[in-house]
């Protein structure tokens, strides 16, 4: 059975939902935080909270860090490997054109100079583990082949790979045949990312591709938190008990951000993202009375129907 590793959603995977989901649901062997960036030269104050190791109570929490040069990466490296960290993740996938403008995420695909930079940095850090998530490509999907020979002399854990490139986001189909390429030629392991929803899914692409390292999920956890901890057990929830554990780890959340957070504007923004990818477990109807919630009374009240 491959491993488990819950990929990063900015806005949703912070280490209050993370703390809860282990503890309620399970089922997950790496648990990333969203990526990590410099501002100003300066680590963000909010990216500080999510890898103070006093705010994890996962098993294995991994940093993500997403950067435009040697310098952020070497700052937020030396940042995040002093506060006891081992293992570090470079993000050369995020697809969003902010990012990608920057050359961050995956505007480094098609910079194979700096990416080499980049690798020389890491096999240096012999006293420390990385791995990379990557795109094929941010233009095209021959980038990806392009920087093996660069990846296969870097020391890196794992590379997990997105068969999509940058330009189509999450739609449109997923370059299978580019991705059996990437695999076949690639020295590090390989972790499968992208449309990933159901336990068939993952046995699917278990058996297409025998050779992974591992599976991570994004979007198919957010939307079904049970999966990972449904393909370890091979038993599914039904729609009442993984309803009560999604009920479960939104109390929890809520409980947490209701004494954090000031005011009702504050909560109900945070709160009404936490269901942005479940209106299918909820129903319709309740999805829109929580979103169209204007105080936490009406949106408590959403939440009885």
């Amino acid at each position: 059975m491959l491993p488990i590793h819950f990929a990063p959603l900015q806005g949703y995977t912070d280490f209050v939902y993370r703390n809860f989901h282990e503890k309620i649901f399970g089922g997950v062997d790496y648990y990333y935080t969203p990526f990590i960036r410099l501002e100003q030269g300066e680590l963000r104050k909010k990216d500080l909270k999510e890898i103070l190791p006093e705010n994890d109570l996962t098993k294995n929490l991994v940093p993500q860090v997403i950067v435009k040069d040697i310098y952020e990466l070497d700052t937020l490296v030396s940042v995040i490997s002093g506060m006891g960290y081992g293992h570090i993740d470079i993000n050369m996938g995020c697809p969003f054109p902010m990012q990608v403008k920057k050359g961050r995420g995956a505007g480094l695909l098609p910079k194979t100079d700096l990416v080499r930079e980049i690798c020389d940095f890491i096999n240096a850090k012999t006293n420390l583990d990385f791995s990379i998530k990557m795109r094929l490509g941010s233009e095209n999907a021959d980038e990806c082949m392009q920087l093996l020979p660069v990846l296969n002399s870097t020391r890196l854990k794992h590379i997990a790979v997105h068969p999509r490139i940058a330009k189509q986001q999450y739609k449109g189909e997923l370059n299978i045949d580019q991705f059996q390429a990437f695999l076949d030629a690639s020295r590090n392991p390989v972790v499968f990312n992208g449309e990933l929803k159901s336990v068939d899914d993952i046995e699917k692409i278990s058996k297409a591709y025998p050779s992974l390292a591992g599976i991570m999920i994004g979007r198919g956890l957010l939307m079904r938190p049970s999966l990972a901890s449904e393909y370890k057990n091979c038993s599914l929830l039904n729609d009442d008990e993984l309803l009560c554990c999604i009920m479960k780890l939104h109390d929890g959340v809520f409980a947490h951000y209701a004494e954090s957070l000031q005011g009702d504007s504050h909560l109900l923004m945070k709160m009404k993202t936490f269901w942005e990818y479940l209106e299918e477990v909820i129903g319709h109807k309740r999805y829109k009375l929580i979103k169209k919630a204007v105080n936490v009374a009406k949106y408590n009240a959403a939440l009885q129907l």
